[in-house]
C-alpha cells in the first residue's frame, strides 16, 4: 500500500510579520564579540577602580591590586588584537603604562599610588574598547 505524499501551500492570510534587523551593524557586532572575548567582567573591573578612590585596608588593596595587574593583559591584548601594533599615540602610551606596571614591584607612594596607576590605566583601556558600543541595561 502506497500514499500519495500531499504538498500543502502555507497559510499567508495572517498579517505580515516585519523582517528581522539586527540591533547592531555587522562592524559593531565584530566588535562587541571582540570585546566579549577579552573575558574581562567590565562591571567588576569598574567597581575596583571606583573603590580605589578611597582608602581601602591593606589586605583588600592588594587583592585589588593583582585584580586589576591580572586584567591589564587581557585588556592590552584585546587592543593590539583589535588595532594592532601600530596603536594611536595616546593608546599608545596606555598600553605602554600597563606593560609597565604589570610588571612593577613598588612605585613611589606605596601600594595606595600603585592601585591608583593601574586604576587609571585601567580605566583608559576599557573607556577605549568600550568606545562606541551601546549601553546595555541589566
Amino acid at each position: 500500500m502506497t500514499s500519495a505524499i500531499v504538498q500543502r501551500e502555507p497559510n499567508r492570510s495572517g498579517p505580515r510579520l516585519k523582517d528581522w534587523e539586527p540591533p547592531m551593524s555587522a562592524e559593531e557586532l565584530r566588535h562587541l564579540a571582540r570585546t566579549l572575548r577579552t573575558g574581562v567582567p567590565v562591571d567588576d573591573l569598574y567597581d575596583i577602580i571606583d573603590a580605589s578612590v578611597g582608602r581601602p585596608d591593606e589586605p583588600t588593596m592588594l587583592a585589588m591590586t593583582e585584580r586589576l595587574r591580572g586584567a591589564l593583559m587581557q585588556l592590552v591584548n584585546a587592543v593590539v588584537e583589535r588595532d594592532g601594533e601600530m596603536l594611536a599615540p595616546q593608546l599608545a602610551d596606555l598600553v605602554k603604562q600597563a606593560r609597565e606596571l604589570r610588571v612593577a614591584e613598588a612605585l613611589p607612594g606605596g601600594p595606595h599610588a600603585q592601585l591608583r596607576r593601574l586604576a587609571i590605566v585601567t580605566e583608559g583601556l576599557l573607556e577605549n574598547l568600550l568606545e562606541g558600543m551601546p549601553e546595555v541595561s541589566a
